[in-house]
């Protein structure tokens, strides 16, 4: 089994070195003869000079159905374009590709190509920065894309002192529980939040930002 991996920068490089390093036969394709060279200089891999859209060049390859290609070129409609291509000629099962636009991640998933969003990264990560609040964890296989958090309730919050009912808690998210100074509860209905509370909650992964901006009101 060899891991292709097609297009990009920097990224393939490091990406390369730890593959390697486990033992992985890695294949590069890029335009770039500069950095083709660079790479056959520094790395123990393959690499081919040429565009991973032409047939031509992947057919240097000798693609197997069980090989593993990785698409890290800069625009969606490429990546879709090469991993459309490879699964159609070389029956290749298993195609990872870069996702620069989130929009596109339907079209890519219906024809069974794994994405790497970089926006929803770059979210996922700054969310909790942004609302002060922490992400205790993602449940992606157990749950199939839920999420933990944890959110501190401010004295000037507009859910202080109303009772868990009340809330009129937005679908896709439930409190869990709530620490109180050193006590976990396990809330209510009737249970009324106060300054200072954490509250846990879980809910889909979509609906962690409304979740941070609710409790947060």
């Amino acid at each position: 089994m060899k891991i292709i991996i097609i297009g990009g920068e920097r990224v393939p490089y490091f990406l390369a070195k730890r593959l390697i390093a486990q033992g992985y036969d890695v294949y590069f394709v890029n335009k770039d003869e500069e950095l083709c060279e660079e790479y056959s200089r520094t790395l123990n891999a393959t690499v081919v000079v040429g565009d991973g859209t032409s047939k031509k060049v992947l057919d240097q390859l000798e693609i197997d159905s069980k090989d593993i290609v990785v698409l890290l070129t800069e625009r969606d409609r490429k990546n879709f374009f090469i991993a459309r291509l490879v699964q159609e000629y070389y029956g290749v099962e298993h195609v990872v590709t870069l996702l620069n636009n989130s929009e596109n991640r339907d079209l890519f998933e219906r024809f069974g190509i794994t994405t790497l969003g970089v926006t929803d990264l770059i979210m996922k990560n700054i969310e909790p920065l942004l609302f002060e609040n922490e992400i205790i964890t993602t449940l992606e296989e157990e749950t199939k894309g839920a999420t933990v958090l944890k959110v501190t309730v401010e004295w000037d919050s507009l859910i202080v002192r109303k009772k868990i009912k009340d809330l009129n808690i937005p679908d896709g998210m439930v409190v869990v529980g709530i620490i109180r100074a050193d006590k976990f509860i396990i809330p209510r209905g009737e249970t009324t939040i106060e300054p200072g509370d954490e509250m846990i909650i879980v809910c889909n992964n979509d609906k962690v930002p409304e979740a941070l901006s609710f409790f947060n009101s």
